[in-house]
């Protein structure tokens, strides 16, 4: 439901119309996680349904950072579906020999190649960078957010500027398809020094997929 939400919100930003059927989703027998992408063609109007397999990685990686692409103030912090400036961020990593891609707007993280970047202040206070910066909606960093206030953590949006991710204690990446990663580096430079967020991240996200 989260997901079927997200897509008419976002469709109506975008101005697209989406299509009168459901779309057809289909289930494996295999035990073999899967993402499922699914999408609308905006001239057709036909429901677009890709699947692959996914494996959440639930690990402490390194990153780089890389100019954040940019839209319009309507298409900011949607999905849109014009991915391609992400994935040459994710290709730019690996080669780099890192785990992902930190997108920078006006000296501040406002995205991730894959995920939501969720930084934890010293002050006990998680930020999550902001739409109209670029921030894009995530039905995981929602859930975060949900969540983290329950077990006592203050959730703001704003800007993850420069200064605030130099002092932060942690700064994790969340995404469907790659659960909870902690970033030990950025471009070389270790951040951070607690792993409170993360364990709370993972037990979250585990009781999550329980459910």
């Amino acid at each position: 439901p989260a997901h079927r939400s997200r897509l008419e919100h976002h469709a109506k930003r975008l101005r697209i119309l989406l299509p009168d059927s459901t779309p057809e989703l289909q289930t494996t027998n295999s035990h073999e996680w899967q993402l499922m992408r699914v999408s609308v063609n905006a001239q057709s109007r036909e429901w677009i349904v890709e699947y692959r397999s996914v494996g959440v990685r639930n690990e402490a990686i390194d990153a780089i950072t890389l100019p954040a692409p940019r839209w319009n103030q309507r298409t900011n912090g949607c999905k849109h579906g014009d991915w391609g400036a992400y994935q040459q961020a994710h290709q730019s990593a690996v080669a780099a020999g890192c785990d992902a891609a930190l997108l920078i707007h006006e000296h501040a993280v406002v995205d991730a190649d894959r995920a939501t970047p969720l930084l934890l202040d010293e002050d006990g206070t998680v930020w999550v960078a902001s739409e109209s910066d670029g921030g894009v909606d995530g039905i995981t960093a929602a859930l975060m957010e949900r969540e983290l206030k329950q077990h006592g953590f203050p959730v703001s949006k704003g800007r993850l500027n420069e200064r605030l991710v130099a002092r932060c204690h942690e700064l994790i990446l969340v995404g469907t398809g790659m659960g909870v990663c902690r970033v030990d580096s950025i471009d070389g430079e270790s951040i951070g020094s607690s792993t409170v967020l993360s364990s709370i991240a993972h037990r979250i996200l585990d009781q999550h997929f329980t459910d």
